[in-house]
């Protein structure tokens, strides 16, 4: 099982020295990745619930996740990035394919990823996009990433179309970067089996993911397919058995959140830094 940590690239601690000590500590508390969260401009509105008390304020003072990532990886060695969860059909998928592919060049392949189809509709509307077409813009911005990154040089799409193209820089380790799809709805999941190489529902239990990919293990049979959760950490916690279930239930990586629970912001470092028992113990 594998390790991340939620960097606040938002709110109270998107402080420049915070985030570069929270690198740090992560990566020398042994966790394998740091993950971003991911809005670029959304409507200033009180009390739009998105998890239990939690509203959009949160997320009102928020780095835009792709360039965070990169100014981080210039302030660690070998910690991998990735956002949970990047939202495809606000973005052009050939331009997120050269970006994520830049980023693994130059950090020699210390990327990781999650794509979704986005839940805020003002959002998209303020970038352009059609809300109701996000689910189709997912699959086919994951059939693009994953046609650059094998080396294709032509696309035809309903959205975007290329032929005899030019796609480099490109480790050839990138075609094999798992493409993980975020959601629980039966949409979601069947885009994760159809178009991607795992599922990421975040703040599921490992026993609730298990019974999502059930219906599915006959297609499932004879591939990798990744699985793994973005879950939220109060001070009350159990992490011991947290983390127990999702290992029974095969979950190959976990993403640890303090952000949106009862842990103070000024409290976070010393709190990451606890949370190193666990990482190393398993």
């Amino acid at each position: 099982m594998k390790f991340g940590y939620t960097v606040e690239n938002f709110d109270a601690n998107l402080k420049r020295d915070f985030l570069i000590e929270t690198a740090k500590v992560a990566e020398q508390a042994g966790f394998e990745s740091l993950w971003m969260v991911d809005h670029i401009m959304q409507s200033d509105e009180k009390g739009l619930t998105i998890y239990g008390d939690t509203t959009t304020a949160l997320y009102n003072n928020i780095a835009e996740p792709l360039t965070t990532i990169a100014f981080l990886a210039g302030h660690t060695e070998k910690i991998k990035f990735g956002v949970s969860t990047l939202v495809l059909p606000i973005r052009n998928p050939i331009i997120i394919a050269k970006q994520l592919a830049t980023l693994d060049y130059l950090t020699d392949g210390r990327v990781v990823m999650t794509f979704g189809a986005g839940w805020n509709e003002k959002e998209f509307g303020f970038l352009g996009e059609n809300f109701k077409k996000r689910g189709s813009k997912l699959r086919e911005g994951l059939q693009i990433i994953r046609a650059l990154w094998n080396g294709e040089t032509s696309f035809e799409g309903e959205y975007y179309q290329f032929q005899n193209v030019s796609f480099k820089p490109l480790r050839a380790e990138l075609s094999e970067l798992p493409l993980i799809v975020a959601g629980t709805s039966d949409y979601m999941v069947e885009t994760a089996i159809e178009f991607g190489d795992g599922l990421h529902p975040a703040g599921a239990s490992g026993q609730e993911i298990k019974q999502l990919i059930e219906p599915h293990q006959e297609r499932l049979k004879g591939r990798d397919f990744y699985l793994s959760v973005h879950v939220d950490v109060y001070r009350d916690t159990d992490l011991e058995l947290l983390i127990n279930e999702y290992k029974e239930n095969g979950i190959h990586r976990v993403i640890l959140d303090l952000s949106r629970g009862d842990i103070k912001p000024e409290e976070r470092l010393e709190f990451l830094g606890q949370l190193s028992d666990y990482v190393r113990n398993f």
